[in-house]
């Protein structure tokens, strides 16, 4: 099973002009393959999520489905905004990699609901296996109840 050692956001503005529609940034992904990834050559999927944080770090919960993995979030208190997602597939050739992940995100357009000051950028990251597991939530179904 692979590890993520480290995830690290390159090139982030230090001033974001409001309405500005595309900042670019780098994320910089350290991982670490076990020796028994790299002898069956092991193909994963790594998902980068990038969120304002508003208060607590919302509570990932991952819903791993290969290249459709999805995070929802549980807030503890204020919802932190989803910024942008990447999806990277990766084989495991080699002991330690290095992948950076160039993003274009709109850090410069906010939700109308709040007032901002600054952003405060986190990247989530987590890879799924080709062999793992998989989840996927059903489409919503709704019916009128009768009485």
């Amino acid at each position: 099973m692979a590890k993520i050692l480290n995830v690290d956001m390159l090139a982030i503005p230090n001033v974001i002009n409001v309405g500005d529609d595309v900042n670019d940034i780098t994320v910089v992904t350290r991982v670490k393959f076990h020796p028994l990834d790299i002898k069956l050559e092991m193909p994963y999927c790594l998902h980068l999520f990038v969120y304002d944080i508003h208060g607590h770090v919302d509570v990932p919960l991952v819903l791993p489905n290969w290249d459709e993995s999805q995070v929802l979030a549980v807030a503890m208190d204020r919802k932190d905004d989803f910024l942008g997602k990447e999806v990277v597939m990766l084989t495991a050739s080699e002991e330690e990699i290095i992948v950076e992940t160039p993003m274009a995100l709109q850090l410069g357009q906010f939700n109308r609901e709040m007032s901002y000051t600054s952003r405060k950028i986190k990247v989530f990251a987590t890879m799924a296996p080709i062999v793992g597991r998989a989840s996927r939530y059903s489409e919503l179904f709704s019916a009128r109840l009768s009485y």
